[in-house]
């Protein structure tokens, strides 16, 4: 009995991993009454991605760790357009200013207000880089987590608990 077998072009393929990493970052941009749930659902359905994923750079300040730091700066003191300004059309259409300072509420609600953050780490997933980093907050850690392409344009934001495995946070080839 033949199997039924789907093959993406590549322009398809592309078009479910944006999907894919629009889905996941609204998942973890819910309304308050919502966001621990879809945050542990998110974790949850997280697996690393095997063989994929380069071992992580030391401390050095690249230009993603200055625009991921900057991001998370303009996020904390209210400048979402800015926070924004580096993202690529994808997400830009997906999480509007408006959204993302909403998302940004929604977490302080859930793990207490923004104290500090600690030294950025990249890690290069297939032809993405991705940048995480440790945020300190109230009541507990958190982790601020930006995905690039080779541009410097963000492809992905993620407000997230420590420790979620990068998978889906970047859109795989």
């Amino acid at each position: 009995m033949p199997r039924n077998v789907t093959t993406f072009s590549s322009g398809e393929r592309q078009l479910v991993q944006a999907v894919a990493t629009v889905a996941l970052a609204a998942c973890m941009l819910v309304p308050a009454s919502d966001f621990a749930s879809a945050a542990m659902q998110a974790h949850a359905a997280t697996t690393t991605v095997a063989g994929r994923v380069a071992a992580a750079s030391p401390a050095a300040r690249t230009p993603y760790d200055r625009t991921a730091t900057q991001t998370l700066d303009d996020i904390v003191s209210g400048n979402v357009a800015g926070a924004t300004a580096h993202f690529d059309t994808t997400l830009r259409k997906a999480l509007t200013p408006d959204a993302l300072a909403g998302a940004w509420k929604t977490y302080q609600a859930t793990f207490g207000r923004y104290r500090s953050h600690g030294d950025p780490k990249d890690v290069t997933a297939g032809e993405f880089t991705v940048v995480s980093v440790p945020l300190r907050m109230e009541r507990e850690a958190g982790e601020f987590r930006v995905s690039f392409h080779e541009d410097g344009s963000v492809a992905g934001l993620w407000l997230l608990e420590p420790g979620v495995p990068i998978s889906l946070t970047v859109r795989q080839p």
